[in-house]
């Protein structure tokens, strides 16, 4: 909503023309435990409400843009801040005796309605920000207060929407309960993924409207939802969404049910569903990825699969779908793939790469017996080996020889393009 058409803003400037006043960031209206003796409304600008516990630590409710009330609770209330408002950006803002206040609550039913509309909705900010501290982790919950942020204070621009603060790293922990280092790690993750850029000073997101797609999608994997995840994921890419974005929304919502299973939390058939949901929304993903460096001619040929034991297949099928987005051929062997399988596959298919995935502990073990019979057979001078998945380290690929490993789906693929494309390179293995 613009800010000129709020309208607690237009009524307190027709009703208290006399009683506006500026503010310079840093300003605090009011302490927590203070008595309540006026009552602000904010024009335009930013106030940032927070608590302080008895050990010190700070705790933030939120930061408000225009066509906010300050104090109206705690007067109704007891009589006492339970908060600290501090000014963040420079700000006009009306301040009201109480008196007046009062005044206007009994005789002006306009006044009167409104201002009941907005103590709902500080009540349901506050129930918001509970429910986020109680279910969702912190990249949830600062995905949350980014579109908060971004809905009261955001400016569209071309790519998505600025948010128009002079904001903090440790401002932006106290809203999510997070320690600087944390959301310092979840801002570059968030950057990686595409989500959020810098434009000077200020923050751009993604549009809020983007952000929920994406966030739904993740969701719908968690819920094990198909229909919702196929439903989401065209709208998706409906919308405009870079469809990588939308790949990489659906493997967070696996990666959130593999580490619920690995916490015991959840279920195996929780895990099977959630990876049905996966499926649902992949193939339509895939058909409109769209690439940056399509070759005319096929790359490399790679055979792909689940060693043996495994019957995993996710982290494996996002692979072997970018690999094919990005023109290589791709030899599908599915899961639980013995030693002699892969052996078999390379004599009948002659590919460039091998590439094994192990998603548990166990059957990481399986990749042993692989390059055992790859070097029986005479073979491993004749292919290149990559190996991936949760439970493979890059120790792990060491020790056994690997030409390549990667942790995430879109690092194999570019390791699987230098593998094929620099083949005489030397420095072109797990050591590059």
């Amino acid at each position: 909503m613009s800010k000129n058409t709020l309208p607690l803003n237009n009524l307190a400037l027709h009703i208290w023309p006399e009683r506006k006043k500026f503010f310079p960031r840093g300003s605090v209206l009011y302490w927590q435990g203070d008595p309540v003796d006026q009552i602000y409304i904010l024009l335009d600008g930013a106030v940032k409400i927070s608590s302080i516990s008895p050990d010190g630590k700070v705790y933030s409710f939120g930061i408000h843009g225009a066509g906010r009330i300050f104090g109206a609770r705690s007067y109704l209330l007891d009589g006492e801040h339970e908060a600290v408002a501090e000014v963040l950006d420079r700000s006009a803002i009306i301040v009201v005796p109480l008196e007046e206040f009062e005044h206007a609550l009994t005789t002006n039913q306009a006044f009167s309605s409104i201002v009941m509309k907005e103590l709902a909705r500080e009540a349901s900010d506050v129930a918001g920000k509970a429910r986020d501290l109680s279910f969702l982790d912190v990249q949830q919950r600062l995905k949350h207060s980014l579109i908060r942020l971004a809905r009261e204070h955001g400016i569209r621009t071309e790519t998505g929407v600025m948010i128009d603060l002079d904001i903090t790293q440790d401002e932006i922990g106290t809203l999510v309960s997070a320690n600087r280092t944390t959301i310092a790690a979840c801002l570059r993750d968030l950057r990686t993924q595409g989500y959020l850029w810098k434009e000077g000073r200020r923050l751009v997101i993604i549009t809020p409207e983007h952000m929920d797609t994406l966030d739904g999608l993740t969701m719908a994997v968690v819920d094990g939802d198909d229909l919702g995840a196929e439903v989401l994921a065209s709208q998706a890419l409906d919308q405009g969404i870079d469809a990588l974005k939308a790949l990489e929304a659906l493997t967070a919502g696996m990666k959130e049910v593999d580490r619920a299973y690995s916490r015991g939390e959840i279920e195996l058939p929780d895990v099977v569903l959630a990876a049905s949901a996966m499926k649902q929304a992949l193939p339509i993903i895939e058909a409109n990825i769209e690439l940056d460096h399509i070759q005319e001619a096929v790359v490399g040929t790679v055979a792909i699969g689940t060693v043996f034991g495994d019957i995993h297949d996710i982290g494996k099928t996002i692979v072997a779908m970018l690999l094919r987005t990005r023109n290589f051929r791709v030899i599908d062997l599915g899961v639980n793939v013995s030693p002699d399988q892969f052996i078999q596959a390379i004599k009948e298919f002659n590919p460039d790469i091998i590439a094994l995935s192990a998603l548990t502990t166990a059957t990481s073990l399986e990749l042993d017996p692989v390059v055992k019979k790859l070097i029986q057979a005479g073979l491993r001078d004749h292919v290149r080996l990559m190996v991936g998945g949760g439970a493979v380290s890059e120790g792990d690929a060491r020790r056994i020889g690997a030409d390549g490993y990667h942790a995430t789906a879109q690092g194999a693929v570019e390791m699987a393009w230098r593998l094929c494309t620099w083949k005489d390179n030397p420095s072109t293995s797990i050591n590059a």
